[in-house]
Order: C-alpha cells, then structure tokens, then sequence
C-alpha cells in the first residue's frame, strides 16, 4: 500500500502560473502531467462567412481573418477550446487543423495526448512541465464528412505557455486522415467557417452547445 507521502508526491498540485485556471498533477499510471480545468463562459465568435485557402503546403496554410488575439490576464484562462465547420474539396487527401502561435510561430498544444498516431510527422510541440520537457500533439483530425461543410468536435488546447496578447489562427492542410501527416496538393482546397473559440475546455460537437456572447 503507498504511503501518504508517496501519494502526496504522486498527486503535486500545481497552477502553471497565476492567471491560469487549472491545476496540473502528475499521472503515474500515464508517467505525463495533466490538467483540471476551470471552464469558463467567455466567448468570441468570428464572421460566419466561409474562408478557403489552396492546400498546396504540407505546413498547412492559415485561415486569413479566422484570429484570436489571447487575453490570459482578462480571462484569466490558459485553455482554448475551438470548433468549426469545414471539409477539403475532391482529391488525394483528407485534412486536419491545429491552432498557431502567430506571434511565435508555435503550434498549441492539445490537452488530450496519446491519440494513436495523431501528429506523429504532422505537428507536435515540446514544454517544460513540472514533470520535464514533454512533447505533446498539436493537430485535430477532421470528423463528418471530408468533402462536405461538417461540424468538427470541439478541441481544447493548453495555452499555458503563450503570453499575453499573442495572436492565434485556425490553421489547417491536406492530410492522411488521422491527423498524423500533413501534405500539399495545389489541386485541393480546403474550407472552414462558422468558427467559435472558447476560453475554458468544451467537448461534444459545435450543434450541442448554445451561443452565449460575441
């Protein structure tokens, strides 16, 4: 039977800093840290029209307009969570989508981790967590129909590690289908809108849920 100190030491209840509503702890069944949120009921939503980009770069292309500027110190949240509607048009591949750094030029992490091969040669980033540096996955593969507008799950991500007033885009590319390989293919194009961030962390698909603000 573990002893209360190594109980202790296996849970290491930690905010990542003040304004981030979220504990971290450490897993020692998954050997990674993860993170309880705090949800939150701040939202913003971008214009409803539909933006479409060439799929010609296998780092993906970003959705023009489709930005959020991070307000961490008003919202007092470091988890994002996003959905939209999208598909990519007849073609070799599927797609997928990520959330990008614009300031920094890094991608966001996922909170969810361990997803069979998603971002494994697509897009992944390392963080220092209490637990060491760890590398976590980035990109969300799509749901519904891959050539027709459809509704993609929400998908929370950890902006613990973004500052201030950086700027993030919905970003997205061909891919192989379970988001683990990014390619190019001019002949393709790809589709987003309808597009809702939420401060907080959602789940379900972007019907489920009720619009509280703009």
């Amino acid at each position: 039977m573990a002893s209360n100190a190594q109980k202790l030491g296996n849970l290491m209840l930690h905010s990542a800093n003040n304004h981030d509503d979220s504990i971290s702890f450490v897993n020692p069944r998954a050997a990674r840290v993860s993170k309880i949120p705090v949800p939150a009921s701040a939202f913003r939503e971008d214009d409803q029209n539909q933006v479409s980009v060439s799929a010609s770069s296998a780092d993906g292309q970003g959705a023009t307009g489709r930005t959020l500027s991070f307000q961490k110190n008003h919202f007092g949240h470091s988890i994002i969570s996003v959905t939209c509607k999208g598909y990519i048009s007849s073609g070799s591949y599927y797609w997928s989508w990520a959330i990008k750094n614009t300031t920094t030029g890094n991608f966001l992490p996922l909170l969810m981790h361990g997803m069979g091969s998603y971002s494994s040669s697509a897009k992944t980033r390392t963080v220092s967590t209490i637990q060491g540096n760890q590398t976590h996955n980035c990109v969300v593969p799509y749901v519904g129909g891959v050539h027709n507008n459809s509704s993609q799950n929400w998908a929370s991500f950890d902006a613990s590690n973004e500052s201030n007033n950086d700027t993030f885009q919905f970003w997205f590319a061909a891919d192989d289908g379970a988001g683990s390989q990014w390619y190019a293919n001019a002949s393709q194009t790809l589709y987003v809108s309808e597009l809702i961030w939420a401060y907080g962390a959602i789940q379900g698909l972007q019907y489920d849920h009720v619009f509280h603000g703009s």
